[in-house]
């Protein structure tokens, strides 16, 4: 594994970690190198991944290592009870201040892809964005769709940076500029609330 995962927080029932771009969350039946095996490796025992991030995405990622807490923590995540944000980066011009994105969406699963559609096709993808200058902004997912701000972002011709599958510019950095950057959940067995930022590099956060 060429990048490792960073911890940000260990104990007996979950981990927090920050995952590099090009590494996957569940293993594949080709065997590449993904979180839950390199969980189990680290800290022995199973490991589940109760919420996913695109391989090319980079970001912050809760891991439980138990099948009572990643089933608590699933309970938060259909319950729309758990906080996360992504920061993005696109070689167009972002609306200025806050903006909303609402569309249809089709998951092509031949393609790999989802697609903007007219209803009654598709799924509803909600999202909403604060735009820190033209170019990066920060979103949070009122959806969870398949490829869902990759796939709104192209629709408007704003792909994201690296993201040539969807028709985003070559970038020197890893994978795409998408990030997971801030997440908020209830630990699973104290029912402390859990909070936590990161930003990649290549952004430079506002003060919220």
């Amino acid at each position: 594994m060429e990048k490792e995962p960073q911890v940000l927080y260990l104990d007996g029932w979950i981990a927090v970690i920050v995952k590099p771009a090009g590494l996957m969350v569940e293993p594949d039946r080709l065997g590449h190198p993904n979180v839950q095996d390199w969980g189990e490796e680290q800290w022995g025992g199973k490991t589940w991944a109760v919420h996913r991030l695109d391989r090319p995405t980079s970001g912050l990622l809760v891991v439980a290592r138990k099948k009572t807490s990643c089933s608590r923590l699933m309970e938060q995540f259909e319950k729309r009870q758990i906080g996360k944000r992504y920061v993005l980066k696109t070689s167009g011009v972002l609306p200025g201040g806050e903006w909303f994105w609402e569309d249809q969406l089709e998951k092509r699963s031949v393609e790999f892809r989802s697609v903007v559609v007219e209803a009654p096709l598709g799924q509803r993808a909600s999202m909403r964005g604060l735009s820190q200058s033209e170019t990066e902004a920060e979103v949070e997912l009122f959806t969870g769709r398949y490829h869902q701000i990759r796939a709104q972002a192209s629709h408007r011709n704003l792909p994201i940076l690296g993201d040539e599958f969807y028709g985003g510019e070559a970038w020197p950095g890893e994978g795409i500029a998408l990030h997971a950057c801030y997440l908020r959940f209830n630990h699973p067995q104290t029912g402390e609330m859990m909070e936590y930022r990161n930003y990649p590099d290549w952004y430079i956060p506002s003060v919220r």
